[in-house]
């Protein structure tokens, strides 16, 4: 009886033994099976870490993973608003203390190239980077070029009257803020998403970009000249000779380019994260596209701005090129017959050739 009890008891205990191993075997195997899993979600291609510089994500942990959905941070559109603001107060100071016009479009248009660095430097979006490249270039072109013909005039007529007083050097630099943040907007709302764009998309506005960049430089270059070797005349010649102010033409041109580059990333999905609801619906719908109609302000302001200077009811240009040429009748038929701003496509397009086709 002992022998069987005793056999009995040996074999109820190797049978609990097996039946422990075999548990922790199939643990084990369960562990390592979770441990494959999480491995292959991390290299999986349908998840990525947030960019650096541009949207984020609002986890506080640095490994969490965001999903392939776009994410929207203000920041730096905040960001670049401040330095554009700051950079006219600046400008303002100068005025007031020195009333020199010297400084005036070397900080109000420099101010775009400085609000970019941030982006340019941290972003690893490359619809970011292209976008920040191309208004640094545009500013620090722009604002050098104005400033060399400051040094040279020494002033500018057409502000003479408004920088007299305080009140018009007030209304001067808060133009001149409105503008760097109204005019900027498809690239400061551009940098706050983490979408990468489409590559046809960034190519045909890296391509707008620069017609327009060619465009008014060429214009401000054979203004230049033509007025160095022709003191006293109206400049008729090259892209003058299709349109009355091809250097706002031109920039209206490069600022599309940059809209066009940044709009198709500033459209939110209606069922995505931060939609009305979460769901979709044509409210949604419209709600989700506010980023890219905020940003199309900037061609608006700027055709309103452009149109309203040419025109004279905004400075007095068109007064003081009147009482200058005004006795000319080749500069009456020139304001007839040539278009204010928007030239014929294909003969802007032909002075835009190094040769006379």
């Amino acid at each position: 009886m002992i022998f069987v009890f005793l056999s009995v008891t040996t074999a109820t205990e190797a049978f609990h033994l097996e039946q422990s191993t075999t548990t922790m075997r199939h643990s084990k195997r369960h562990t390592n099976h979770v441990k494959q899993e999480q491995l292959s979600a991390l290299l999986s291609p349908t998840t990525r870490f947030p960019p650096k510089g541009g949207a984020t994500s609002p986890s506080t942990s640095k490994l969490n993973m965001i999903p392939i959905s776009t994410v929207f941070d203000n920041a730096p559109f905040a960001q670049s608003s401040k330095i554009i603001l700051l950079s006219n107060l600046v400008g303002f100071v100068i005025s007031l203390v020195t009333g020199s016009h010297l400084h005036l479009d070397l900080i109000g248009t420099g101010a775009f190239s400085i609000a970019t660095i941030p982006a340019l430097l941290s972003s690893d979006v490359l619809r970011v980077k292209l976008s920040s490249g191309a208004v640094c270039v545009w500013g620090a072109k722009l604002a050098g070029f104005l400033f060399v013909r400051a040094l040279k005039l020494t002033h500018d007529a057409r502000l003479t009257e408004t920088l007299s007083s305080v009140s018009g050097t007030v209304g001067f630099w808060v133009i001149s803020a409105l503008w760097g943040i109204v005019c900027s907007l498809p690239h400061t709302i551009g940098t706050t998403s983490s979408d990468p764009g489409n590559p046809a998309v960034l190519a045909a506005g890296m391509a707008l970009f620069s017609l327009g960049l060619v465009t008014e430089t060429l214009a401000d270059v054979q203004k230049w000249s033509f007025k160095q070797a022709n003191p006293g005349k109206f400049c008729d010649v090259g892209l003058w000779s299709v349109s009355q102010h091809p250097n706002y033409f031109g920039n209206l041109l490069l600022w599309g380019g940059i809209l066009l580059m940044n709009a198709p990333s500033l459209i939110q999905n209606p069922t995505g994260a931060g939609s009305l609801e979460g769901g979709g619906g044509i409210v949604a719908t419209v709600w989700g596209t506010r980023r890219a109609v905020v940003a199309f302000l900037s061609p608006m302001f700027m055709w309103l701005l452009f149109s309203t200077q040419a025109g004279g009811s905004m400075t007095s240009a068109m007064e003081l090129a009147i009482t200058k040429y005004g006795g000319d009748p080749n500069y009456k038929k020139y304001l007839k017959t040539v278009p204010m701003i928007v030239p014929g496509l294909f003969k802007w397009l032909r002075q835009l050739l190094p040769w006379k086709a």
